[in-house]
């Protein structure tokens, strides 16, 4: 009798898909340089499942980024996609920053779904944000939002997740454009089919212009599309 070659054998999506996990999750914990989350320093309060349609409301603070309010709309565009845009303000504890006012979009898709094999959810995630105060900061990042829906009772479900992030972003007058990592560990707690809240942890390399910080928000879907998708 011979042993199966462990190397020859095919790697399913969900393997596949927890190896790139794996090498997201290590490269942002590797990289130590400058990084911010998606337009500016805030979670992305993403959690790793598309919505027919959210509004969610959020606030975060995160050192020398400030304290920052962000709206974003999120929009389910097709079987396995969904589209977002975020809008915001933030005031920067650092020198005599002026205000920051950012935004963008965004582009999600739903690669993975809980397994028995890999009970977790993969949503892969993608955008373009821009940031305007005393410097113009223009970022494009990737990342993976990976976590878990338990059902609670009550019609009440928890989420946990965490959602790494690398990015390429663009600075003038500081330095030009740099590696950016972010991690953010949250979790996402439905109230109702249209109430959810959340709150995430973000860790960021260092304390140039991003740093480690904290933010809750309110997602809302309108009833009449709750019990869809």
């Amino acid at each position: 009798m011979t042993l199966p070659d462990m190397n020859s054998r095919v790697l399913s999506p969900s393997c596949r898909l927890v190896r790139v996990s794996l090498a997201l999750i290590l490269a942002t914990a590797a990289t130590g340089r400058g990084a911010q989350a998606q337009a500016w320093s805030y979670p992305s309060f993403q959690p790793p499942d598309l919505t027919v349609r959210e509004y969610n409301f959020g606030v975060a603070d995160a050192g020398n980024p400030g304290t920052t309010l962000v709206f974003q709309w999120r929009e389910q565009s097709g079987p396995r996609h969904q589209i977002s845009f975020d809008l915001g303000l933030a005031d920067p504890d650092a020198g005599n920053a002026d205000l920051v006012v950012f935004g963008g979009a965004g582009l999600a898709w739903h690669v993975g779904d809980a397994t028995q094999e890999v009970p977790l959810d993969f949503l892969l995630t993608t955008g373009a944000y821009i940031a305007l105060g005393n410097r113009t900061r223009f970022r494009l990042p990737v990342g993976l939002s990976i976590g878990k829906r338990f059902d609670l009772e009550g019609n009440m479900a928890l989420t946990p997740y965490m959602h790494p992030r690398l990015s390429l972003d663009f600075c003038n007058n500081c330095g030009g454009s740099d590696l950016g990592v972010s991690f953010d560990l949250g979790g996402d707690l439905e109230l109702s089919r249209s109430i959810s809240i959340r709150v995430s942890a973000l860790f960021a390399g260092t304390e140039r212009f991003g740093g480690e910080g904290f933010g809750v928000s309110i997602a809302w879907t309108p009833p009449a599309l709750a019990g869809r998708g």
